[in-house]
C-alpha cells in the first residue's frame, strides 16, 4: 500500500506542479489563532477580538457558525455577523485575520433544531441530519445535501475572497461519528467523493483565500490519502480537530508519511487545539506535538475559560505562553505555488 500511495502522490504532484506556475496567490498568514465557541453571541466574539488587538503574537480569530444562522432559507444568506467580525478585526492597533468555520452538526443535539436550516428537514433531503453517536450530523454523503452546503460555501467564498483581512473557510471534522449499522447509502468512499465536491467548488468560488478541510477520520488511509491528492489538486489544506501529543488522527497519519508519502512540505497544514488535549497537556507540550511532528502553518487555540488548571486557562495559560512567540511553520507550502503575505 505505502508504494502505491507513494508512486501516486508523487505522479500527481509532478502534473500538479507544471500546472501551478501561473496559478493565482493564496493568502497566507500563517501563526496562532484564538478559536471562539459555537455557541458564544457576536456582541461576546466582538468584545473578544477587542482584547487580542493589541496581541502581536496572535495572527487572527477562527469564528464557529451554525449553517442554520447563515442560511435563513433556502439560497437566503445572513452574513451579517461576519461583516461584524471583519469590521471589528481592521479597528484593531495589529493586524488580524478571520477564519470562518461552517458547523454543520451538534455533538451534544438532543433535537434536530437549530443545525441546518430548516428546509433540509424535509424529505427531499432525507430528513437532512442522521443520528450520531451523541447528537446529529448532516447527511454530507447524500449529494442533495452536500449540495446545498456547496452553495453555501461558493456564496462565502466570492463575497469575501477579495477581502485581505479574510484568510479564509472551515470544515467540521470528516468524521460524521455514525454508530453502526451505518445508515442506507453511506459509505467512506461516498463520503470521501463528496468532500472532494466540496473541496473544488470552494476553491472555484474563492481562488485567493485558505479552505481548511478538518481531515480527522473517514474510515480508511486510502480514503484518506485520496482526500489529501484533492487538496493538492485545488491547493487546499489539510486540518484536524485536535493535537494530542504522541497521538495522530488518521489524517495526521496520512500527511505526516505513516502510510507513504510525507505531505508536509507539500500542504498548507492546521490544527484546531480543543479542551479535550487541553486537560491533559500544557499549551507547550501541545505546541512542540504541532510543530516538531505535524508542522502545521495555522494553529486555533480555544479560548478555554472552564476547562483544566489555571496553566490551561485562556487567560492564565494559553494566552501568556502564545505572548512568548512560539514556533510555527511558515514556508509557503509547495502546493500553494505562490503565497500572498
Amino acid at each position: 500500500m505505502k508504494g502505491f500511495l507513494a508512486s501516486f502522490v508523487f505522479c500527481s504532484i509532478t502534473i500538479f506542479f507544471t500546472a501551478s506556475a501561473a496559478a493565482q496567490g493564496i493568502k497566507w498568514h500563517p501563526g496562532h489563532y484564538v478559536m471562539f465557541s459555537t455557541d458564544d453571541s457576536t456582541s461576546q466574539i466582538l468584545r473578544n477580538i477587542e482584547e487580542i488587538g493589541a496581541e502581536t503574537s496572535i495572527k487572527g480569530v477562527q469564528v464557529r457558525i451554525r449553517w442554520c444562522d447563515l442560511e435563513t432559507a433556502k439560497g437566503v444568506y445572513d452574513f451579517s455577523a461576519i461583516d461584524a467580525y471583519l469590521a471589528k478585526l481592521r479597528a484593531q492597533p495589529t493586524r488580524k485575520q478571520l477564519v470562518v468555520r461552517i458547523i454543520d452538526r451538534d455533538f451534544n443535539a438532543t433535537s434536530t433544531a437549530g443545525i441546518v436550516p430548516s428546509y433540509l428537514l424535509s424529505s427531499t433531503y432525507n430528513g437532512g441530519l442522521v443520528r450520531s453517536k451523541t447528537g446529529y450530523v448532516a447527511r454530507l454523503w447524500e449529494q442533495s445535501v452536500m449540495d446545498r452546503l456547496m452553495a453555501l460555501h461558493t456564496a462565502i467564498g466570492r463575497r469575501y475572497d477579495g477581502d485581505t483581512r479574510f484568510e479564509g473557510l472551515a470544515t467540521e471534522e470528516t468524521t460524521l461519528a455514525l454508530s453502526q449499522p451505518f445508515p442506507a447509502g453511506y459509505s467512506n468512499a461516498a463520503l470521501g467523493a463528496q468532500y472532494t465536491r466540496l473541496v473544488t467548488a470552494v476553491r472555484a468560488a474563492m481562488p485567493s483565500s485558505n479552505f481548511f478541510l478538518y481531515t480527522n477520520w473517514i474510515g480508511s488511509a486510502s480514503v484518506m490519502d485520496g482526500l489529501m491528492q484533492s487538496l493538492m489538486t485545488t491547493r487546499g489544506a489539510a486540518g484536524g480537530s485536535n493535537a494530542v501529543p504522541g497521538t495522530k488522527s488518521l489524517g495526521q497519519q496520512v500527511w505526516t508519511g505513516d502510510f507513504g508519502a510525507d505531505y508536509r512540505l507539500l500542504l498548507a497544514l492546521s490544527s484546531s487545539v480543543e479542551t479535550g488535549e487541553l486537560r491533559d497537556y500544557t499549551p507547550r507540550q501541545i505546541n512542540d506535538w504541532a510543530y516538531n511532528t505535524l508542522r502545521v502553518h495555522h494553529m486555533f487555540w480555544v479560548r478555554n475559560t472552564w476547562t483544566g488548571d489555571a496553566s490551561r486557562r485562556w487567560d492564565t495559560g494559553i494566552l501568556p505562553f502564545l505572548r512568548t512567540n512560539p514556533p510555527i511553520r511558515t514556508r509557503c507550502p509547495g502546493s500553494y505555488g505562490v503565497c500572498i503575505r
